[in-house]
């Protein structure tokens, strides 16, 4: 025999009286099966932790240890349902027909058994001190926390009206610094201006120059053109000169074969 903790749910939408009645069937069906009820803690962490008050319920309810909880998720319909904590010993091999007649019940909407002895007020009592000392440390840990929070906020103003204060001393340095750039920004930006007005009268003299010799080139070509015009008529006159000499030496000529004539026929 070995002992059992099953924990099985049934809808809250049922009355108070058929609740009673569905649990005092699965009590006994597990006897049927061979099984045999324990007591259970109806201050078992399970049910005073995770679940509702039972001061509404009525005293049928209280007496079971069974309480009133919203469901994870619908199931058949049932938003709320009372979970059941019951204990029980019982042959490993009957565990399988219990578990089948939980899973074929119309009343038990989810079920698991778990291998576990029931809590005694003994073990219930020792847990609940030490619930209360890891409260109690939890707590005082939460106050270091945030007393070192609060610390760490302190020191940070602090160092941030350092730090204002510095920048405040560094600010005039700044500013001066700023303004010699600004003054050198000036400055290269008037050397610039210059320049380029010196580039642009550079330019406006090559442009005179180029006009000028282009002028002068001009006035050359033109006294060329010049000088070729008075050189044709030269030219001209030693073709007249050169026809007027030899018309004088045809002149000679036919005189002197006048005279050798002559003389040949005297």
């Amino acid at each position: 025999m070995k002992n059992y903790e099953l924990l099985y749910i049934l809808p809250a939408s049922e009355t108070s009286e058929e609740i009673v009645k569905n649990f005092q069937d699965v009590q006994k069906h597990i006897e049927k099966f061979g099984g045999k009820m324990l007591e259970t803690l109806l201050e078992h962490p399970f049910l005073t932790k995770a679940g509702m008050s039972k001061e509404d319920e009525p005293d049928e309810i209280k007496a079971l240890p069974v309480v009133k909880r919203k469901l994870a998720y619908l199931i058949k319909h049932e938003r709320f349902g009372y979970y059941c904590l019951v204990n029980f010993e019982a042959e490993g091999k009957k565990i399988e027909e219990i578990d089948e007649y939980l899973r074929l019940s119309k009343v038990v909407l989810r079920h698991i058994i778990l291998e576990a002895d029931p809590m005694t007020k003994e073990e219930w009592e020792r847990l609940q001190t030490l619930f209360a000392r890891k409260k109690a440390e939890q707590e005082r840990e939460e106050a270091e926390n945030s007393k070192g929070k609060e610390d760490r906020k302190t020191a940070r103003k602090e160092t941030g009206a350092e730090k204002k204060e510095e920048v405040k001393a560094v600010e005039p340095a700044v500013e001066t610094v700023e303004e010699e750039k600004k003054e050198e920004v000036a400055v290269k930006e008037a050397t610039l201006e210059i320049e380029e007005v010196k580039e642009e009268k550079e330019k406006e003299e090559v442009k005179e120059e180029e006009s000028v010799l282009k002028s002068e080139e001009a006035k050359i070509e033109e006294k060329k053109e010049e000088s070729k015009i008075e050189k044709a008529p030269s030219k001209e006159k030693k073709e007249e000169s050169k026809g007027k000499k030899s018309k004088i030496k045809l002149e000679e000529l036919e005189d002197k074969l006048d005279a050798i004539l002559e003389d040949t026929i005297v």
